[in-house]
């Protein structure tokens, strides 16, 4: 079953008319449903960026730890009427659809790295954008590697594709345009960046982050109309992504607290669990803390950090402030604790950064 009902908002729907019912009146209920329905179904699709203005949307800042505020690691870029998305993390792809992102408008896919929490929902991206209307198999651009992974998830869906065309009719799910295309990305040893794509206005550029031992492992830049976002995948501390960042208007960093892991650690042991005490263990020496990122923003002059794929979860504001202690004094303006739904609007050739929250 596709998951329109999230982009319809027909949760909401289905709790109002299920209260009724129980009043015992069907035929109100009903008349009520298809009010609400046509109310719903008839609202406008968010403006994401006009023809001469790049956008990025936060579509997932959560991390593999368990967050029911925040989706798995994913962004979408709008450069005019020009849709890309960023990783694919777990719950990512209900949230465009809650946002009544359209789709079908989809150029590609790029992924940063093979680590499970960044291409979970690929296949989920796939099937919604080819219901959506889009004409021709999604482009997924990656590092070395893409090509097996994009393989994988063309076989689990092949059986659901195929039963899709046949319920619903060639003319609407073409074969055609079913599927991912995997596209190799490969930066030269030399090089710690290489361009991906330039059209249309649009430049996008790989860079080679440090997320050892997975090898290699990605940022990317897009640039448009004079403006410039960085999505830095996962990445420990590296002078390369401040280098490539030099002069972007946003930068959108993962980070982790090791002291607030640290002490993740120290529980799990005390309560012996001592398999995610060693996961605890192991994890900040491939991830920026909040302070180096802060420092790689500074480097790079970029005028909004925005901090994604938070470690360890942040439940309230004491546990915000405890993860950016120490970031104001370092970087006292132009930070931003990401969250889902965050939009932030460049127009084309100025100095202005709109921002807003996209609701379900």
């Amino acid at each position: 079953m596709w998951n329109v009902s999230l982009a319809l908002g027909f949760g909401g729907i289905c709790f109002l008319v299920i209260g009724i019912m129980a009043w015992r009146r069907p035929s109100t209920g009903l008349y009520l449903f298809k009010r609400i329905a046509r109310h719903r179904l008839s609202r406008q699709r968010p403006y994401l960026a006009g023809e001469n203005e790049i956008a990025v949307l936060l579509c997932g800042t959560g991390s593999p730890l368990p967050d029911p505020k925040r989706a798995g690691p994913s962004a979408l870029i709008a450069a005019g009427d020009k849709l890309f998305v960023i990783d694919a993390g777990s719950a990512s792809v209900r949230n465009l659809l809650l946002w009544r992102v359209p789709l079908g408008q989809l150029e590609g896919v790029f992924v940063t790295h093979f680590h499970s929490d960044h291409i979970a929902e690929l296949g989920e991206l796939n099937l919604q954008s080819w219901v959506a209307g889009r004409s021709a198999p999604l482009k997924v651009y990656g590092p070395p590697g893409i090509e097996r992974v994009i393989a994988g998830f063309n076989q689990a869906y092949a059986h659901d594709t195929a039963y899709r065309t046949l319920h619903h009719g060639a003319d609407l799910l073409a074969l055609h345009a079913a599927g991912m295309e995997a596209i190799t990305v490969t930066i030269p040893p030399d090089n710690g960046t290489g361009v991906v794509l330039e059209a249309d206005g649009v430049k996008i550029t790989a860079i080679r982050v440090k997320h050892d031992p997975v090898k290699p492992a990605y940022g990317y830049r897009f640039d448009f109309r004079g403006r410039s976002i960085v999505i830095s995948g996962d990445t420990a501390a590296d002078q390369n992504l401040a280098t490539a960042a030099k002069g972007a208007d946003v930068l959108v960093h993962d980070a982790l607290n090791p002291q607030m892991v640290k002490a993740l650690e120290d529980a799990l042991t005390m309560s012996a669990n001592l398999r995610a005490a060693k996961i605890m263990q192991d994890i900040p020496g491939y991830h920026a803390s909040p302070l180096d990122a802060a420092s790689i923003a500074n480097t790079a002059g970029v005028r909004l950090l925005v901090f994604t794929h938070m470690v360890p979860m942040l439940p309230n504001q004491a546990a915000e402030r405890m993860f950016l202690n120490g970031v104001r004094a370092a970087r006292p303006h132009g930070v931003e604790l990401g969250h889902d739904g965050r939009l932030i609007r460049l127009p084309g050739n100025s100095t202005v950064l709109q921002t807003t929250t996209l609701q379900g």
